[in-house]
């Protein structure tokens, strides 16, 4: 069995073209859809029922994005400065080879395209690549280039962040001092946090980054205490959904919405639920 690794040993173990091909190839016919579906739905919720400052830009940030654009295809059309930060150096180049088009970068299309055409439009992915494509095929992939080339220009920042140092995100100099409208996390905190306080004190410090009124949207696993990315095993922090809820609201998050997916990944992982939540920063807070 594989020596358990730890959030030091990403930088040296986690290959992003790994995990990308794992989880995030295929989205239809296959296990990864069962997995990621119910995440695809809730970004995709979140940000249809986001109501968007109409007075000034939506500033949005992404903590602990992976090699993943995943969450940031759904709030392309309703901010306007995207800051995406990540740990481990390999993982923020991996976005930053797919915004320079890069040959070798992953291919997100197959996620935008349910993403934009099935999820937003309500319509049919384009099943077929073929030069005789239809006119109606033609228009759903430049909805497709279109969504990719908006998220391109609006990812603004790409900055390292380590929930062990202060602050736990090297924002660029023009972002340090503008909060945000929203924050999002996705299947990182339980990967990098060692206790309950420090997965408390680590939402508290993401907190501090949004606006009065801001949104926090997370989701991850609970109750795991590893997952395997090929012959890699890594440590988890097994969340409740107690800790996640009073974590939320000790750093002053009304909630909105909790869901907890039950699930059985015995091969990958232990996780016994998914779990996605947001909920707004108090205005005092």
């Amino acid at each position: 069995m594989a020596d358990l690794l730890y959030a030091e040993d990403y930088h040296t173990h986690f290959d992003p073209k790994t995990y990308l091909e794992l989880f995030y190839k295929n989205f239809k016919g296959d296990k990864n859809e069962g997995f990621m579906l119910p995440f695809l739905k809730a970004f995709h919720e979140f940000w249809s029922s986001f109501k968007a400052p109409t007075d000034t830009e939506v500033r949005y940030l992404e903590f602990g994005g992976g090699p993943c654009i995943t969450n940031l295809v759904f709030a392309c059309p309703k901010v306007n400065h995207i800051v995406f930060a990540e740990y481990v150096e390999a993982n923020r180049e991996a976005v930053k080879s797919w915004i320079a088009g890069d040959a070798e970068a992953h291919d997100w299309t197959p996620l935008i395209e349910i993403a934009v055409l099935e999820l937003e439009q309500g319509r049919g992915i384009v099943d077929e690549r073929s030069e005789s494509e239809t006119s109606a095929d033609k228009e759903k992939l430049d909805c497709v280039r279109n969504r990719a080339d908006e998220l391109k220009r609006k990812i603004e920042s790409i900055v390292p962040c380590d929930v062990n140092k202060a602050p736990i995100v090297q924002l660029d100099t023009d972002d340090v001092a503008k909060p945000f409208d929203v924050v999002s996390t996705s299947l990182c905190l339980e990967a990098c946090v060692s206790s309950e306080v420090h997965y408390k004190n680590t939402v508290a410090e993401l907190c501090k980054l949004l606006k009065p009124n801001g949104y926090l949207f997370m989701n991850g696993v609970l109750e795991q205490s590893f997952y395997c990315v090929s012959k890699e095993k890594f440590y988890t922090f097994p969340l409740t959904e107690k800790m996640v809820k009073e974590a939320m609201k000790e750093a002053g998050i009304q909630i909105e919405k909790f869901v907890t997916i039950p699930v059985d990944y015995s091969e990958e992982c232990d996780c016994k639920a998914l779990f996605y939540t947001y909920g707004r920063k108090s205005a005092g807070k």
